[in-house]
């Protein structure tokens, strides 16, 4: 079904709401060749990721296997970001699975601020 936004926007998929299960649907219509407008009621997208500074959901072999390309995608981005712009130790740059908050809660422990530039830039062209 076709449809325009408020700006007049035309789009073949509507998806109301950028938590990161929005995203991930926007994602997955985006690489089937869809025209997408993703909405969301705050200035950012992530949901509790972003807005609540919720680690992402942790299981024990998460940095080994078991998500999916776009999760890992999004983890690696973190990473990335980190490595990018801000001043890390040799040896921090260097650690495959970067915890740049070092917290106990999560293996990636990051800022929201981190989050969204990284989730903003996943369905750029």
């Amino acid at each position: 079904m076709k449809g325009t936004d408020s700006r007049g926007s035309s789009a073949e998929v509507l998806i109301v709401g950028g938590g990161l299960g929005g995203v991930a649907a926007a994602l997955a219509a985006l690489r089937a060749g869809r025209k997408v407008v993703l909405t969301e009621e705050y200035d950012w997208l992530g949901g509790q990721l972003t807005s609540q500074a919720v680690p992402p959901d942790e299981h024990t072999w998460v940095e080994l296997f078991g998500v999916t390309a776009s999760y890992r995608a999004l983890r690696d981005g973190i990473r990335a970001y980190y490595r990018r712009h801000f001043p890390l130790t040799e040896r921090a740059r260097a650690w495959r699975a970067l915890n740049p908050g070092a917290g106990h809660v999560s293996p990636l422990c990051h800022e929201p601020r981190v989050a969204v530039a990284v989730l903003e830039s996943m369905p750029a062209p």
